[in-house]
């Protein structure tokens, strides 16, 4: 018994809603649509204070991935200007050319400060590179650029032997408590000739607290305080010592990257920290949990308010949009229900009243015109779509000029002072079928007669052309039930002929190929030409290619095939040397 009332209460419910005015079930389905997305709100807006702090780790780790990456970037380009210099002909020639020299002479010492303006040349477009220190074979050193202090004699020597192991590698010293600037470099090895002999070291002195400086502005968090370390101290350090809790706290070098959330001074903060895979350095940025925290639940009781004023808004504009659209729709409906009976001006009656310029207004104004004009917009319509064809083919058609006729006529005239009198026969017997086919009233052919035309066309040429064209022709199907537009495959041929055998010193091969298929027709003419380059084919293929003398062009073909088979295919492939293919698929159609 309950499941028989509730189908009825549901029935009854339906049945309720179907028969509401339009008006009414706009604002109904709008009503429920507009509740029901804020509770969606409400539910979203709750779940995201969940996951609140894994959404801010994922843009905190992003922003600091992207800095570090810069960093690195900064620090490759330090690696690459290492092995510019190390690499250029020039500096390499002019330290081969110190080393053959008398050392410390006035010439070595000329060639040295010529040294010295290279290697600033080289340094003076990096901001972040202090001074490169070379150091010549008799372990004596020459500084170019900004003094930073002396460099410990163990990090010195510790460069050194590095650099000797890397066998003109790149190797590099982070910065240290003692000595605040990262050291790098590589020796410098004979490349001519492949001798890989030993012509000094280069070591660059970089501030990298300055490239991390100029790189900290990407960090957008507000407040954010930045900092560098490895196992041996900092780097770069923005917390000091008014965050001396906050840099207790820092991840030890064993961790990778990840988030966490500390307490300074009554106040949380946000730690994202990572670890370069490239240096080993940990990059940690810290900034103020609640300012960001704060701002977002401000947005979202704001949010909250936004969407109630929306909804009591938008539904009061709803009742009064709801009311103009369905009045036009209710007025067309009665015209339409007059229709159904014929009577086409009492349903324009109906409409005539209503004078709106916007889309329910204009659907029935047009509806009213539409009434009036249907009948003879279809005749029109159709007298035009049949004129456009059958002018369109026979502007088509008046393209259609045999271009050989002179030429053949010409062989006749030699055959015929030549005594060949039986070839000259057949060839006028061959050259009249052509001009029959040419000239008949009928634009169709069979694909049979067409085939015949083509082989006429081939027996003159043979005649002409003697060994230098050998022809295959193959027939297959049922080719005389179906019918295409005349001189197709002619034109085809003439085209191998032009381009291939014309082309050729030796003997040029053309098939015709002729068969009947499962749903169509296959016309195929190939030839053993030359062929096309890609930027040939190309211009054949979009039809821009202009052809030799007046005859029938592949774009007259394509277009006279479209009219008659709206699903045709014409192909063409070519390749250098190899020749060219035309390949047509046509589908069965028995009446043209």
């Amino acid at each position: 018994m309950n499941a028989i009332y509730d189908k009825l209460r549901h029935e009854k419910w339906r049945t309720a809603f179907t028969n509401l005015r339009l008006s009414r079930k706009m604002i109904l389905v709008y009503g429920i649509a507009m509740g029901v997305s804020c509770v969606i709100s409400m539910i979203a807006l709750q779940v995201s204070l969940g996951i609140y702090d894994r959404q801010l780790y994922a843009g905190s780790q992003q922003e600091l991935d992207f800095f570090t990456q810069k960093v690195n970037d900064s620090l490759d380009d330090i690696e690459r200007l290492s092995f510019e210099t190390a690499m250029d002909n020039e500096i390499q020639a002019q330290l081969e050319k110190m080393a053959s020299m008398e050392y410390l002479s006035a010439a070595y010492g000329y060639e040295r400060q010529r040294l010295r303006e290279m290697l600033f040349n080289r340094i003076i477009p990096y901001e972040e590179i202090e001074n490169v220190t070379y150091t010549d074979r008799k372990q004596v050193t020459m500084l170019v650029g900004v003094d930073r202090g002396e460099i410990e004699e163990e990090t010195y020597g510790g460069l050194l032997e590095a650099f000797a192991r890397k066998k003109g590698g790149y190797a590099y010293v982070p910065p240290t408590p003692d000595y605040p600037y990262m050291l790098s470099g590589r020796d410098v090895l004979l490349k001519a000739n492949a001798r890989l002999d030993y012509l000094g070291t280069l070591i660059f002195t970089a501030d990298i607290s300055d490239i991390i400086k100029r790189q900290s502005d990407d960090l957008e968090a507000p407040h954010s305080l930045l900092t560098v370390y490895w196992e041996q101290g900092k780097i770069y350090d923005e917390l000091g010592e008014e965050y001396e809790n906050i840099d207790k706290q820092l991840p030890s070098m064993e961790e990778c990257q990840g988030y966490k959330i500390i307490r300074h001074d009554g106040e949380r903060y946000f730690l994202c920290y990572q670890k370069s895979e490239k240096t080993g350095w940990m990059y940690v940025n810290a900034f103020p949990y609640s300012e960001i925290f704060g701002k977002t639940m401000g947005v979202r009781y704001l949010t909250i308010l936004a969407f109630a004023a929306i909804f009591l808004l938008m539904t009061a504009v709803m009742k009064r949009i709801a009311d103009i659209v369905t009045m036009p729709l209710e007025q067309l409906t009665e015209s339409m229900k007059i229709v159904e009976t014929g009577d086409f001006s009492k349903a324009k009656e109906v409409l005539a009243a209503e004078n709106r310029m916007d889309e329910a207004g204009q659907l029935s104004e047009e509806f009213r015109f539409m009434l009036g004009k249907i009948e003879e917009l279809i005749r029109e319509n159709y007298e035009k779509q049949l004129l456009l064809q059958k002018t369109k083919y026979k502007m088509l058609q008046a393209q259609i000029n045999p271009h050989f006729l002179y030429n053949t006529l010409n062989a006749l005239n030699w055959m015929v002072k030549a005594g060949r009198k039986e070839d000259a026969g057949e060839m006028i017997m061959e050259l009249g079928k052509l001009l029959r086919a040419s000239f008949a009233k009928d634009p169709y052919a069979t694909i049979l007669q067409e085939a015949e035309i083509v082989e006429s066309y081939i027996t003159i040429q043979s005649f002409r052309y003697g060994s230098r064209i050998r022809f295959d022709v193959h027939r297959e199907g049922s080719l005389e039930k179906y019918k295409i537009p005349r001189m197709i495959l002619q034109p085809l041929v003439e085209n191998a002929i032009n381009y291939g055998a014309d082309q050729m010193a030796e003997t040029c091969e053309i098939r015709v190929n002729v068969a009947e298929e499962e749903k169509g027709f296959l016309l195929q003419v190939s030839d053993s030409g030359k062929g096309m380059t890609a930027e040939e084919l190309q211009s054949v293929r979009d039809f821009t290619f202009q052809p030799k003398g007046n005859g029938i062009g592949l774009k007259n073909i394509r277009e006279r095939l479209s009219l008659i088979f709206e699903d045709s295919q014409f192909l063409i492939d070519s390749e250098p040397g190899t020749g060219t293919q035309v390949t047509i698929r046509i589908p069965k159609k028995e009446t043209l």
